[in-house]
């Protein structure tokens, strides 16, 4: 009992004071080397997992990024000046929920459909045989080869030094040189009732001395190919006719701004109204010398 009571007597709140601060500190000082190797592994981390705390570098970054970075990607067969090869009738450019919309949709067999869905093929490959050939303006060069496409389609050309036309006859069979000659220089184009499209247009680059140009009755002309015309013949075209164009509004008209040299123009009398008045005045205000003939 009396041993009992030396042990009860020795362990006061003082003792168990200090022993508790003994077990704490052990655990702090156990505690380091862990918080140590956690920081050499943080250290020894890849950047892209651990967090970024400096904002300053962020806003850095997102300054250097473009306007062009932002911009999609241009499948290689769609831009200008390649051509399609026949491993693309390997895929189809198309998502999977157009083949689902065509499997969904009922089969009409009316003939307005079936007009309807013969005019669209048939657009299609219009369309698909209008495109650039590098190969052929490498073989004849441009004004040679802008002849070629032009009188293969029921087109006319005329070049510097000669008098005559050159289109096709009654067995279309047409005279122009297979090979490349410097001395062939394009001087005026009719594509007149001509099936001409958009994506067409781009085989007439780079005919730098062309003076006469005419659409008339091209049914597939619009606003964008003004553009288009107005770009490529910024800089030498004098002559230029666009009646009996349904597609081609003031807007087109007003693309032609562009155009320094133009002389005459010949536009249809459907088109007189007070917007297409003020886009005439606009370019008769930056051109003096341009005469637009309504008829």
């Amino acid at each position: 009992m009396l041993h009992s009571d030396k042990l009860f007597r020795t362990v006061t709140p003082r003792s168990l004071q200090k022993t508790f601060q003994i077990c704490f500190c052990s655990t702090k000082v156990n505690d380091k080397p862990e918080n140590a190797e956690n920081s050499k592994l943080a250290k020894e981390m890849p950047k892209d997992l651990t967090k970024e705390t400096d904002i300053r570098t962020k806003v850095e970054l997102t300054k250097m990024i473009t306007k062009k970075d932002l911009q999609w990607r241009t499948p290689w067969h769609e831009k200008e000046g390649q051509h399609y090869s026949f491993l693309r009738s390997m895929y189809s450019e198309e998502s999977n929920t157009s083949m689902m919309k065509f499997l969904q949709t009922p089969i009409n067999l009316s003939p307005a459909a079936i007009k309807k869905w013969w005019a669209k093929k048939q657009e299609f490959k219009d369309i698909w045989m209008q495109q650039y050939i590098p190969e052929r303006n490498e073989t004849l060069g441009n004004e040679l080869a802008a002849a070629h496409f032009v009188v293969h389609r029921d087109g006319a050309v005329k070049f510097f030094g000669e008098d005559r036309w050159i289109k096709k006859n009654e067995y279309n069979q047409y005279s122009l040189p297979k090979h490349y000659q410097a001395d062939k220089v394009l001087q005026a184009i009719d594509c007149s009732r001509m099936n001409l499209y958009y994506e067409g247009l781009v085989n007439l680059r780079n005919l730098h001395q062309l003076e006469w140009f005419s659409i008339n009755g091209c049914q597939h002309m619009d606003d964008w190919c003004m553009d288009r015309i107005s770009n490529i013949f910024s800089e030498s075209l004098l002559y230029l006719d666009v009646r009996d164009c349904p597609k081609i509004t003031e807007r087109g008209i007003g693309a032609l701004y562009k155009m320094k040299k133009l002389k005459i123009l010949y536009v249809d009398d459907i088109l007189c109204s007070s917007a297409f008045e003020l886009t005439c005045l606009m370019l008769q205000d930056i051109n003096p010398d341009l005469d637009i003939r309504i008829q």
